[in-house]
């Protein structure tokens, strides 16, 4: 249909040419289109085909990693012990729980374990129960736990590839009662190497036909860009085609057209020369007057007795009109300007120039001498930088011959970024005009523009009592509302004071330091201005030197991890614990994160910080879980982790190289992070495939919305300390609604910040379910994490036996 469409399109255009149809102006170009077309069409289709291998390939790799997992932890566990009557061998149970507990992660929806008995049948080893519909409760026949020893009625080939000892999925999802579902199997080796039995899992497909059409979307995209280009380039050529063939016909008008110019020439104002091979051929009346020949004194005169010497360009393009100036010369010798106005085309192989002739003599001497604007900025008419340094070195100049203080202000309109983003740049320009202007207008303040949200004053003979005075005005003025296009604007202006002589005499070391004094005024979140002093740069020096340490602090292994429990409230078990980060600077002691983890942020170290914290916490609870089974440590993202493409797939292979199960392993966001939802969902759905959880930290201090709150895939919030801390005040009504809110959308809750018996009772009563706090642990370094671990269940179990 689109080739015909385009068909038609070229059809009338050729009409409106004057051509019968494409196949008569260009019948080689037109069937080519169509082959090309047909073409297109064939590699389109076998291209979103390739596509949807390549999606397959890839969900596949995936899932073998989570069923490599899985097979792993069967066969560890003794899964060969197990046959029809795995029921009354106690890892069954085991078994049973383990595969309980991965089929509750991710988008695993069914695991279970087959093997054959003696007549080639498959039968079902382990099954436990399935929660098909979501629901938190096993209801219906058919999401109970399969006993061992039941036939497995279904026929995959998968399942002998499997057994075969490869692992296979299927290449199509398939419709059940619960929605769609894609089944992997992955073979179960004995200790002998052989494979004893296969484990089937069975996945939410949602996500899959999701990621396949977004590749057929891109693919087909891709292809009907391509297919545009041929239709443009098509269309271009038959346009050239069907063009060559009418200019015969144009042609064949010109000559009439040409007596109607030549008297259209003789009614314009302004003098019309038609030269050809460097002698005029044609002019008008108005080309005489102006240069004072009768018409048969001009006609076969060289052009260049006319033209100044050097004045008249060497050449004329055939590529369209051209506009310049010249100096013309009367036939009594007068010179004068002129504005020209030329076209050259080609005359059956003759150039010829079609010249317009305008005096500029009258202009000329009326014209207003040009605005010197080499040293005023373009937007607001300030001086510029350059401008402005001269002036600061005249003004500090005459402070110095007079014995006088002088004021150096670097001004920083902090807020102008927010006001780009938002509204454009072009109401951003109309703030920085609204500013220039009012400040230009306090007396005594010479005001320029320094960069793209930075100012400059300078005040003369100005002590620090008036400098004080001076920067108040410019904040004032800066803190007015600022009205553009209906908009009702505020702005934040942090300024920076130097003195002359007290803070130095040469004009670069006194703008230096104002600007040492302006970045700490960016501290404050209101305008506000400081003067500078010593301890200002020395405290720029301690974040230059902590940065440049923190550089190297990974590779000298100064990061240390800590860890702080999270407890289950109604039975007061440690089920995780919260992974931070400590640096512990070999010369300064431990350095807080308050401090560093900002400056990490800025400089990208984050990134690699949060890289090891993963892969030790990984490591080391790892080594846990064998003798605390039930343990998960969480570890925070930061916003340059979450935004990262490969942040998945480097995670992945951190669990494959850790051996970490992902569901011991809990990510925390923050509601910041979640402001773009649909982003935010797509890259939490490829952390949750993974099989980790995720948790919402620091809930109800940010601005996630509540309305797509259900829509992420989160399992647990955790609750901002502030909330725990005013339990006993206006806050204790939005505490118990967090809770219950949580619960209503299905996902755990945890309370940070707690401190006392009081709270934790407190939070017990309003059935909230996990909490951590200093009044169970501050955080420990991992040995007194692990003796922490070790007197809690040793207490736990002298409890049980009394």
């Amino acid at each position: 249909m689109t080739a015909s469409a385009v068909y038609m399109y070229a059809h009338r255009m050729a009409k409106q040419h004057g051509a019968l149809s494409p196949w008569s102006a260009a019948p080689k170009l037109t069937a080519a289109f169509f082959i090309c077309s047909l073409f297109l069409l064939g590699g389109g289709i076998a291209w979103i085909d390739e596509a949807e291998n390549r999606e397959y390939g890839e969900y596949k790799e995936s899932a073998k990693q989570i069923a490599g997992m899985i097979a792993s932890d069967l066969a560890a566990r003794g899964h060969e012990q197990l046959d029809e009557n795995a029921d009354r061998l106690p890892v069954y149970h085991s078994i049973l729980a383990a595969l309980g507990r991965w089929q509750q992660h991710g988008l695993v929806r069914s695991v279970y374990t087959l093997k054959k008995n003696e007549h080639g049948e498959l039968y079902v080893v382990v099954a436990p129960a399935v929660d098909g519909s979501r629901s938190g409760r096993i209801d219906g026949k058919h999401e109970q736990a399969v006993p061992p020893g039941t036939i497995y009625r279904h026929a995959f080939a998968e399942i002998e590839e499997a057994f075969r000892g490869r692992f296979a999925m299927e290449k199509h999802p398939r419709a059940d009662g619960s929605g769609k579902s894609i089944s992997t199997f992955m073979p179960i080796h004995g200790l002998d190497g052989t494979v004893n039995a296969v484990v089937g899992i069975d996945y939410d497909a949602k996500v899959y036909e999701r990621r396949l059409k977004k590749e057929r979307q891109k693919a087909a995209a891709i292809m009907m860009m391509i297919y545009f280009i041929a239709v443009s380039i098509y269309l271009l050529v038959l346009h050239r085609q069907i063009g060559r063939k009418v200019l015969a016909a144009h042609k064949k008008t010109l000559a009439a057209n040409e007596q109607r110019l030549r008297q259209l020439a003789e009614m314009t104002m302004e003098g019309v020369i038609v030269c050809a091979s460097g002698k005029i051929v044609e002019v008008n009346e108005a080309a005489c007057r102006l240069l004072g020949y009768r018409e048969s004194e001009l006609v076969h005169l060289p052009i260049n007795d006319v033209v100044v010497d050097g004045s008249m360009r060497p050449s004329c393009s055939n590529n369209g009109v051209e506009r310049f100036e010249i100096e013309l010369r009367r036939k009594d010798g007068a010179v004068f300007p002129a504005e020209i106005v030329q076209h050259c085309y080609d005359d059956e192989g003759q150039k010829v120039t079609v010249v317009a002739v305008r005096d500029l003599t009258a202009q000329k001497q009326n014209e207003e001498p040009m605005h010197d604007i080499v040293s005023h900025d373009e937007l607001t008419g300030l001086a510029n930088k350059e401008a402005m340094y001269k002036v600061v070195e005249r003004r500090l100049a005459d402070a110095k011959r007079f014995h006088r203080e002088a004021a150096v202000m670097l001004l920083e309109v902090t807020s102008i970024k927010t006001i780009n983003d938002f509204y454009g740049y072009a109401v951003g320009d109309e703030v920085l005009l609204h500013l220039a202007r009012r400040w230009s207008e306090q007396e005594g303040i010479t005001v320029g523009r320094w960069s793209g949200n930075e100012f400059i004053a300078v005040l003369p003979d100005s002590s620090n009592e008036k400098a004080e005075e001076a920067a108040k005005r410019l904040i004032e003025v800066a803190d007015e509302p600022i009205a553009v296009n209906g908009l009702e604007l505020y702005v934040t202006v942090n300024v920076g004071i130097s003195v002359y002589p007290k803070d130095g005499e040469e004009t670069k070391t006194l703008i230096r330091k104002a600007d040492i004094a302006r970045y700490e005024a960016r501290e404050k979140v209101v305008s506000d201005f400081l003067f500078f002093n010593e301890p200002m740069a020395d405290r720029l020096h301690e974040k230059m030197a902590m940065e440049r340490d923190l550089r190297r602090a990974l590779e000298r292994e100064e990061f240390e991890l800590y860890y702080q429990p999270q407890i289950r409230l109604y039975d007061r078990q440690v089920i995780g614990m919260e992974a931070l980060v400590r640096w512990r600077h070999p010369e300064k002691g431990f350095i807080p994160p308050s401090l560093f983890i900002p400056i990490a942020e800025q400089t990208g170290m984050i990134i690699r910080i949060n890289e090891w914290v993963i892969r030790t916490a990984c490591q080391q609870t790892k080594q846990l879980i064998d003798q605390f089974p039930h343990l998960s440590v969480s570890v925070n993202l930061s916003p340059y982790e979450f935004e990262s493409r490969r942040f998945v797939d480097k995670l992945a292979r951190l669990l494959a190289d850790t051996g970490l199960p992902p569901h011991h392993l809990d990510l925390e966001i923050t509601e910041r992070m979640t402001m773009d939802t649909e982003h935010a969902f797509d890259i939490l759905s490829k952390l949750k495939s993974l099989g980790v959880t995720i948790s919402m930290d620091d809930f109800g201090t940010g601005y996630s919305s509540l309305s797509y709150l259900t829509d992420l895939p989160i399992d647990r919030l955790k609750i901002d300390r502030s909330f725990v801390q005013h339990i006993q005040g206006k806050k204790d009504v939005i505490l118990p609604s967090i809770i219950r809110l949580g619960h209503n959308i299905g996902v755990k809750v945890l309370a940070e910040g707690v401190e006392t018996e009081t709270e934790a009772a407190y939070l017990q009563g309003k059935r909230c379910d996990e909490a951590q706090g200093y009044y169970f642990s501050p955080p420990l370094p991992y040995g007194e994490f692990v003796r922490f671990l070790t007197e809690q269940h040793a207490r736990r179990q002298a409890q049980e036996l009394t």
